[in-house]
């Protein structure tokens, strides 16, 4: 059975239809995996679904929203720390940075991906980041663990198949941070804030002067400062509802943490997952064929 397809519950694009009310790719599940038929809610459908693929399709989501339940929620609190997704560093994207005093960075290779590109990914992440860890499918432990010999600057985490998370190497403390890396990861709005913070005045120019001069200002920091102030408003601007994310299942928590979804929106979500008249309705014309005969 092809679980990629399954897989498509947990994106930015279905979670935001089921708020608008469009539950084709719910009931396209319901039909097209027995186990979810006797399904009687839409949250049901995807803790189900999330089961699925932990056993059969372990892919991308479900290693970040592991990251989620055991890090973010499992050691620390919401209100203290903050999970940041898909962040843009250098001319990479860390797929997971998790910032509670310290910031680390968490990069994700499934069994299905190529770590082609990992070695400069992990490079760039220790010049921002105070610690770097990769999380892992255990088949590619050994490539993994030949390239901490030759270059030990990051941990490592193996996804189980317990789907938990082991540790096999602690992440060690960065000793270099490039603070240009760091500038150009931040929005407009919180390098200003930096800047403000330091100089304890607003900049009046225009928004090409404004970049330069807050890159320079920045740059001239010393490392401890620009890192301190670097984690400060990350963590600041890109704090993430946790009291949406607390309103949703285990198998749905990175939904509410990577996905950017509207106020609105986020209310409807929340009352359409526990709602047992959402599903009746359209269940009957979703079964396969010979289901419905049979009933």
């Amino acid at each position: 059975m092809d679980y990629r397809k399954l897989a498509k519950l947990f994106t930015s694009s279905t979670i935001n239809k089921v708020a608008k009310g469009d539950f084709i790719n719910i009931y396209s599940a319901i039909a097209n995996y027995p186990v979810l038929k006797d399904c009687e809610t839409i949250q049901e459908v995807y803790d189900e679904s999330y089961k699925l693929l932990c056993k059969y399709y372990p892919n991308e989501y479900v290693l970040k929203n592991t990251i989620a339940n055991k890090i973010l929620l499992g050691r620390y609190s919401m209100k203290t720390a903050s999970m940041l997704s898909e962040l843009r560093v250098g001319s990479n994207k860390a797929d997971c940075v998790i910032i509670n005093g310290v910031s680390t960075c968490y990069e994700i290779k499934t069994k299905y991906d190529s770590l082609k590109r990992l070695s400069d990914q992990l490079s760039t992440y220790s010049k921002a980041f105070d610690h770097t860890y990769v999380v892992i499918h255990d088949s590619h432990l050994d490539e993994i663990m030949s390239m901490y010999l030759e270059n030990p600057i990051f941990g490592v985490i193996v996804f189980t198949e317990r789907n938990s998370l082991s540790e096999k190497i602690v992440a060690p403390k960065s000793e270099f941070f490039n603070s240009e890396i760091m500038f150009h990861t931040l929005r407009k709005e919180e390098y200003t804030d930096i800047i403000r913070e330091i100089t304890g005045k607003e900049l009046s120019c225009s928004s090409v002067e404004l970049f330069e001069k807050c890159k320079d200002v920045f740059c001239s920091l010393k490392q401890e400062e620009a890192n301190k102030e670097f984690k400060r408003v990350l963590k600041e601007y890109r704090r993430n509802d946790h009291l949406f994310v607390g309103r949703l299942p285990k198998s749905m928590k990175n939904l509410g943490i990577s996905f950017k979804i509207s106020e609105r929106n986020k209310s409807i979500i929340a009352a359409s997952l526990v709602n047992c008249d959402t599903l009746k309705k359209e269940k009957m014309n979703v079964l396969p064929v010979y289901e419905r005969k049979a009933i």
